[in-house]
């Protein structure tokens, strides 16, 4: 039996394709392309997002003088999957057992990727009872998520906490992913934090008084700050506090970008207490990348002083979508032989 798989992890600017040894879950090589369905939105076609994964997916078996045939299938979650991707998957309704994602996995062979059966990997929808046609009040009942999915599992697997919770995936776009007893995907809701930290910094006058990296080193006091500043006098107001800081106090460029990322996230805080008005949790637990894994990690600890707050480490949250995407390849593997012919 073959124990080599490809994972393809495909967003919005960027695309990663890693090599896997598919008994011990662990990484061989990887490649980071920067390709995704932006390129497809810009170009009204998918040809470069093909050709990209298609020339990575061959460098990568170069790289490691192994052929096509060496590799039992893919494994491919995301952007990759939606109307912009390379082959679009219907989302699967709320809420969601691992089971139910595994019953909606597509499998297709293409030249460009050497016919090798790749398994695609639906997103998750709401339930919602109405139509927008109907009633638009209840359009933020509504949201959709492609590849936090594998995420979610992924680190279910890793941490395996007990009861209901929420976990917290922070990146370009914020999700919040409700989980249930059984760890069933009940209900998600997106925001665009990481895309307003960015655009606000880059598009205003406030890119004077930040740095590009925004926060290098998390201090939570001003943290804090910028958050108290946002919730009392609104999140434009307290921006402009950012110009008014670089102008008349001493905090140097890294305490005013935590003030800023305070009052930006607010917002998503708010989104959260929203989302968990009627909910009880266990526990809130964060993934996603630095700094704002953290960012998140110090605001809910304040907000919820009552409840556990669990941070991944690094390491697992890096491994979140490889550890997803393989145990749904895997399981789907086993049920289905003709992938092992």
């Amino acid at each position: 039996m073959k124990n080599i798989i490809i994972i393809i992890d495909s967003g919005t600017t960027n695309s990663r394709i890693r090599l896997l040894d598919e008994k011990e879950v662990s990484i061989i090589t990887s490649i980071k392309l920067e390709v995704g369905v932006r390129n497809t939105a810009i170009d009204g076609h998918n040809e470069k997002l093909k050709q990209e994964l298609a020339q990575g997916i061959q460098r990568l078996l170069k790289q490691q003088s192994i052929s096509s045939h060496d590799i039992s299938y893919i494994v491919a979650a995301g952007m990759i999957t939606s109307n912009l991707g390379i082959h679009e998957v219907p989302h699967i309704t709320a809420p969601a057992r691992l089971d139910d994602f595994i019953k909606e996995v597509q499998v297709v062979k293409t030249e460009e990727f050497l016919n090798i059966p790749c398994l695609y990997i639906p997103g998750m929808k709401n339930v919602v009872a109405d139509s927008l046609e109907e009633n638009l009040s209840v359009i933020n009942q509504y949201d959709v998520m492609r590849g936090e999915e594998v995420e979610a599992y992924g680190l279910l697997k890793q941490l395996s906490p007990k009861g209901k919770g929420l976990m917290i995936l922070p990146g370009s776009h914020t999700k919040y992913v409700l989980i249930g007893e059984n760890k069933e995907l009940l209900s998600c809701r997106s925001t665009l934090g990481g895309e307003m930290l960015k655009a606000v910094r880059d598009e205003t006058i406030l890119s004077d008084s930040l740095n590009s990296t925004l926060v290098e080193e998390v201090v939570p006091e001003y943290l804090i700050k910028g958050f108290l500043a946002a919730q009392k006098t609104g999140v434009t107001r307290s921006l402009y506090h950012i110009r008014l800081l670089q102008l008349f106090s001493e905090l140097n460029a890294n305490e005013r970008a935590n003030y800023y990322a305070g009052a930006i996230l607010y917002y998503d805080v708010e989104a959260l207490e929203q989302m968990m008005e009627n909910e009880q949790v266990n526990w809130i637990m964060i993934g996603g990348s630095e700094p704002l894994k953290s960012l998140f990690y110090h605001l809910l600890t304040y907000v919820y002083e009552s409840t556990e707050i669990l941070m991944a480490e690094e390491e697992k949250s890096e491994m979140a979508s490889v550890y997803g995407a393989a145990e749904i390849g895997q399981l789907y593997h086993s049920i289905n032989e003709e992938l092992s012919e």
